[in-house]
C-alpha cells in the first residue's frame, strides 16, 4: 500500500512523494481490541488484559508474526500474533513482573 504526501507551504508546488505505508498501529489496535476481549493460549488457557492508553507499547513485525510488548508501572504484557494479510490473530499472551524477579 503506498500513500502519496506532498510537503511545502503554501503557494509552492512540489510534485507528491510517494512513500510505503505499513498500517502496523492498525495492527496494534486489532490486538489490544482482541486482548480485551480475550485470547486462547495453545495450552488451553483463555486470557484477557486490560491495557491502559498510557502503556509504553512497542511492536516489533519480522515475517509473519506481531510482537507487542505494553509496559506500564512494574507490569510488562508481551503479546504474540501471527500475521495473515493485515489481520493479527493473538496466539500468545504473558504477563511479567519488570521490578522483580517474581512474575505473575
Amino acid at each position: 500500500m503506498s500513500l502519496e504526501k506532498t510537503a511545502g507551504s503554501a503557494g509552492a508546488s512540489h510534485p507528491p512523494v510517494k512513500t510505503m505505508f505499513f498500517p502496523i498501529w492498525k495492527l496494534e489496535e486489532q490486538v489490544r481490541e482482541q486482548l480485551r476481549r480475550g485470547v486462547k493460549t495453545p495450552g488451553g488457557a483463555e486470557v484477557a488484559v486490560a491495557v491502559g492508553s498510557s502503556a509504553f507499547s512497542y511492536i516489533k513485525k519480522y515475517d509473519n508474526e506481531l510482537i507487542i510488548k505494553y509496559v506500564e508501572g512494574c507490569v510488562a504484557i508481551t503479546a504474540t500474533a501471527k500475521l495473515i494479510g493485515e489481520e493479527a490473530k493473538v496466539y500468545n499472551v504473558d504477563v511479567h513482573n519488570i521490578c522483580s524477579k517474581v512474575d505473575l
